[in-house]
C-alpha cells in the first residue's frame, strides 16, 4: 500500500521497503548515519503505517481500563499512557499508546501489523455503547526525534517547545483530525503527530524545508529499529508475542495490579510464578558479528540450545553486534554471573556476555521514564522496521 508521503520520499532518493504492506523508506543514507544523526541532532521519520483509532461514549476510560495493563483512569486528559493489551491467556495482542482527549474520548496508537486484528478485538470485547473509529486510513504519520527536536517543533507553531513529556493535544474536525505529542520510539525527544493528509501535509513541508537548517535529518525504519534496540525497546512479534506477557518481556512497570481486574491479570500472575518460563535479557557478541532474529542461543559447556534471539543487530554505540534474547532461567542465571554465551550466526558460533538495558543512554532521563514513551510505533525493523 503506497502511503501519502511516499512520492516525497521518492524524490530523495530513499531505499523503500515493503513492510506489512506498506511502502516506507527504509533509509534515505544509510541507516548507521540516520541513527546517529538522531542521537546527536534529529530525525524526521514517517509513521503513517501506524494504526490510529478513537473509541467514544460514556464510561469508555472504564470499559477500555479493563482490556489494558496500565492504570488508564488515573491518567488525565492530554496524557499519553503506554499499555499492553493482554488475551484472556496473559499472552500479548499488541502494546498501545493510549491519550484521553476528553472524558468519553480515548485515542489508541496501534502497531502496524496488528491494525485489523486489534481494531477486531477491541471491538468484540467493548459494549456497543462504545463506539470505536478506525482514522488511519489516508493518514500521515510524522515523528520528529531526536536532542534539536524542541528547536525544530517551534517551526510548526509557537507552544509546542513548552509541551511536557507524555502530554498530547488534539484537533478533531468533520474532515480533519490531528494528534500531537510528546513521545517516540527511540529514547531520545521528540514528537509525535498523527493526522488528516489536510492537517499534516503542512507540517512535513515546513519541516523538510527548513529543519535542515537546524541539523534535521530524514530517516528511514532501519535506523528506528537500531534506535530502539539500543534503547531495549520491544517490539510486537519479536520480543512480544501471544504467548509471551508482560512480566516475560521485563515490561513489570506497565502492568498496574493495584488498578483491579483486566482481562488475562490472573494468567498472566500464574506464568510469572512459573519459575521454568524464559525470561528476555541482553547481549553483546565479543566478537565480530551481526545476531538476527532467530538465531539460535547455545550453550557453550553442553553444545544444547537454551534460548533464541528475538532482535539483533551492529551499532557503534553499543560496541558491535548486540541484541535481545529469550533464554532458560537455568542458563540466564548463570549468564547474569558472567557465564558466556554461544550465538550461532550463519553456522558459526560466536561468544556473547550479558548486558544491562537499556545497551546506550537515551537522551530521556531514566529508563522508567523512555519506556513509557515507546510508541510502539509497532514501527520499526528488524527487516526494516516494526510499530
Amino acid at each position: 500500500m503506497s502511503l501519502p508521503l511516499a512520492p516525497c520520499h521518492m524524490r530523495r532518493n530513499a531505499r523503500m521497503t515493503d513492510f506489512h504492506g506498506y511502502f516506507l523508506p527504509l533509509s534515505f543514507t544509510s541507516i548507521l548515519e540516520e541513527a546517529k544523526a538522531v542521537r546527536e541532532k534529529a530525525g524526521l521519520f514517517d509513521i503513517s503505517h501506524m494504526g490510529h483509532f478513537m473509541a467514544t461514549g460514556p464510561g469508555v476510560r472504564r470499559h477500555l481500563n479493563g482490556l489494558i495493563t496500565s492504570d488508564l483512569e488515573a491518567v488525565p486528559p492530554g496524557k499519553c499512557l503506554y499499555a499492553l493489551l493482554p488475551n484472556d491467556q496473559g499472552g500479548t495482542v499488541d502494546d498501545l499508546i493510549l491519550a484521553a482527549s476528553g472524558e468519553d474520548e480515548i485515542h489508541v496508537i496501534v502497531n502496524a501489523g496488528n491494525r485489523d486484528g486489534d481494531f477486531a478485538w477491541l471491538r468484540d470485547h467493548l459494549p456497543k455503547s462504545i463506539s470505536l473509529e478506525d482514522l488511519s486510513a489516508g493518514q500521515i504519520g510524522l515523528a520528529l526525534q531526536g536532542p534539536a527536536s524542541s528547536q525544530i517543533v517551534s517551526l510548526l507553531a509557537r507552544g509546542f517547545e513548552g509541551m511536557k513529556r507524555r502530554e498530547a493535544r488534539f484537533s478533531m474536525g468533520a474532515a480533519n483530525h490531528l494528534w500531537i505529542s510528546r513521545t517516540g520510539y527511540t529514547g531520545e525527544d521528540g514528537w509525535e503527530f498523527f493526522g488528516s493528509e489536510e492537517s499534516i501535509l503542512p507540517l512535513y513541508r515546513i519541516l523538510s524545508e527548513k529543519g535542515g537548517d537546524l541539523g534535521l535529518h530524514q530517516a528511514g525504519l532501519g535506523a528506528r529499529d537500531l534506535l530502539r534496540l539500543e534503547m531495549a525497546y520491544p517490539l510486537y512479534g519479536q520480543e512480544l508475542t501471544p504467548e509471551k506477557t508482560a512480566f516475560d518481556a521485563g515490561l513489570d512497570f506497565a502492568v498496574n495490579l493495584r488498578k483491579g481486574s483486566f482481562l488475562g491479570k490472573d494468567k498472566m500472575l500464574e506464568k510469572r510464578a512459573e519459575t521454568g518460563r524464559n525470561r528476555l535479557t541482553g547481549f553483546v557478541l565479543t566478537e565480530r558479528g551481526i545476531p538476527r532474529t532467530h538465531c539460535p542461543v547455545l550453550d557453550p559447556a553442553t553444545g544444547l540450545q537454551v534460548g533464541e534471539v528475538t532482535s539483533g543487530g551492529h551499532s557503534p554505540r553499543v560496541g558491535g553486534g548486540f541484541g535481545l534474547a529469550y533464554m532458560e532461567p537455568g542458563f540466564l542465571r548463570e549468564f547474569e554471573q558472567g557465564k558466556e554465551a554461544g550465538v550461532e550466526i550463519h553456522g558459526k558460533i560466536h561468544r556473547a556476555r550479558i548486558h544491562e538495558r537499556p545497551f546506550v543512554t537515551g537522551g530521556l532521563s531514566g529508563k522508567k521514564e523512555s519506556a513509557q514513551l515507546a510508541v510502539k510505533s509497532n514501527g520499526t525493523a528488524d527487516q526494516g522496521a516494526k510499530r
